[in-house]
């Protein structure tokens, strides 16, 4: 149904029409987006290029081998057609975050095209970044096989390389970039693509490419991503930004948030849920026979859904049945840390490999809640082999993590910590795996400590998961605003044997460390043993007293 007082595109509510009548099955971000555009269609500051959006449209499928979908021309009917009447973008920022194979870099390609040879503003440069080469070139090379297709025509209006395609005209072109370029000054593009950002840690890139937007007029910036591994990172701070856009509690923002993804992970099971995730599937035969034979696989095997529910789904590792927790119960944890100088207390320690993580912590007990206080030390040499999936030097600025800058993780620097605790807290006991004990135990003796063993392995961790599984559903688990212990958490998921048992894995064996965590279920085997903490109020105080008799 069209509402006659919102001002009228034929690809805006010919999107929300199909959306109406159930043609198109969306998840509720996207019901929401609909109300966010309609709501702009009723201002009186707001007007329609008609003429820029149908340009858009034909020249795309007049020369790209592909029909746009419904979807795709809504997003361009909102990028290139809605302005202030001040001329003004009303939306200048996209975030197409939709499941892997809906088409994004052949779509990005068409808009490519438009920006430099049809938008008609000189000097408009196309940058497309993503963190490899090859991810980078995908848009830019599918590009550039169009005008080769049709290089009669465009050989005049042209000039193609490897790394660059130029208008001659408009005196626009397309590039491509890594994202380890150390500064953008003195580039002038009119639009930056981050393609895949669920790989950016932080936005430090992010504010180096866009730093000379603005040189040229309606600055634009698009993200084009699925969800991925990085939690924390900077597509979980752009997810927060959009929900609170389609919530309505930034009405100045001009951010477009089309979030595709499932509504319940439940939904992986109904076939047709997966339009919510990937708004192409239903024109896509093969994209679709694929993903039934992947959704097979992943009956069979945890890390294959774990993959599945992440890149096709949009529902990341963590929220998938097989993950410690879901993410918002794990954010949940940065919770204020109460003041336990005095309290009793259990260390735990995993130091799986003298070259590597070892993660430490003390575990209080309050209030019906458990507190963790965890740090991490790292070997210099671990960080020098592999890339990890976080911010250390931000963790390290935080005093969540100590680089050990020797040969091996010397057992007298991680005892060296728990002294130093011991002068705040009363340490009752430390737990260590049986792994490593033994390499431990006699230097943490010299210190005054005695180590007992905490046990691993599927008995173990069978009987400790409805503990911890109830500790997060309640939000009774509290890291305090603990970056590595987040992390450490999302890296981890529970594999069931044939029995019903489970172990406590890593996900991802290289790059996601789990030490922290482990460190935790150490220290929480021994949980019995521990008192609560009692809050200093007059009531406890007195009751103290009163059990002293002098």
């Amino acid at each position: 149904m069209i509402h006659t007082d919102l001002k009228y595109n034929k690809y805006i509510h010919g999107y929300f029409s199909a959306v109406g009548r159930g043609e198109i099955i969306v998840s509720e971000d996207v019901y929401k987006l609909i109300e966010l555009v309609k709501s702009k269609l009723n201002q009186d500051d707001i007007t329609i290029n008609h003429f820029a959006v149908e340009e858009a449209i034909e020249s795309i499928e007049k020369y790209f081998p592909f029909e746009l979908f419904k979807w795709q021309k809504f997003v361009i009917a909102c990028m290139f057609g809605l302005f202030y009447t001040d001329g003004s973008l009303v939306f200048n920022e996209f975030l197409l975050y939709m499941g892997r194979g809906a088409g994004k870099n052949a779509f990005l390609a068409g808009l490519a095209f438009h920006f430099i040879g049809k938008q008609e503003i000189r000097g408009y440069n196309v940058d497309i970044v993503a963190t490899s080469e090859r991810q980078a070139k995908t848009s830019f090379n599918d590009l550039k096989d169009v005008l080769e297709d049709y290089w009669g025509i465009f050989r005049k209006h042209f000039r193609k390389t490897m790394q660059l395609i130029r208008h001659y005209k408009n005196k626009a072109e397309v590039s491509y970039y890594t994202n380890n370029a150390k500064t953008k000054d003195g580039f002038r593009p009119g639009v930056v693509v981050f393609d895949e950002i669920h790989a950016y840690e932080t936005e430090d890139n992010i504010k180096v490419f866009t730093s000379g937007l603005g040189k040229v007029p309606r600055p634009r910036r698009i993200y084009l991503t699925t969800d991925g591994n990085v939690r924390d990172g900077f597509l979980d701070q752009m997810k927060e930004e959009a929900e609170r856009v389609l919530n309505g509690e930034l009405p100045n923002s001009r951010m477009f948030p089309f979030i595709c993804r499932l509504d319940d992970s439940e939904e992986v099971h109904d076939s047709r849920m997966w339009e919510k995730a990937n708004p192409s599937i239903e024109h896509m035969p093969d994209l679709k026979l694929e993903m039934v034979l992947e959704y097979d696989r992943m009956k069979e095997r945890p890390s294959a859904r774990i993959e599945f529910m992440t890149k096709r789904m949009n529902i990341p590792s963590q929220l998938s049945q097989d993950g410690v927790a879901d993410w918002d119960k794990i954010v949940a944890t940065n919770q204020p840390f109460p003041d336990f100088k005095g309290a009793d207390c259990i260390g735990g320690i995993d130091y799986a490999d003298t070259r590597d993580f070892v993660g430490v912590g003390l575990l209080f007990k309050k209030d019906g809640k458990r507190y963790w206080k965890g740090h991490t030390f790292i070997n210099h040499r671990s960080l020098q082999l592999t890339n990890f999936k976080i911010d250390i030097e931000l963790a390290v600025e935080k005093g969540l993590v100590t680089i050990i800058y020797e040969e091996t993780n010397k057992a007298e620097i991680i005892a060296a910590w728990f002294v130093e605790q011991s002068k705040l807290y009363n340490i009752k006991k430390i737990t260590s795996d049986l792994y490593r004990i033994n390499h431990l135990r006699e230097v943490f003796e010299e210190f005054g400590f005695r180590l007992e063993i905490a046990r691993s392995g599927t008995k173990t961790h069978t009987q400790l998961q409805p503990i911890i599984e109830e500790m997060f559903s309640y939000k009774n688990i509290v890291f305090g605003d603990d970056m590595m212990m987040r992390w450490y958490v999302n890296n981890t998921y529970a594999k069931p044997d044939g029995k019903g048992n489970i172990s406590y894995e890593k996900i991802e064996p290289k790059t996601r460390k789990t030490d922290g965590f482990f460190a935790f279920l150490h220290a929480l085997q021994f949980d019995l043993e521990l008192r609560e903490s009692q809050t200093l109020t007059p009531e406890n105080v007195a009751k103290i007293f009163k059990s002293y008799s002098f």
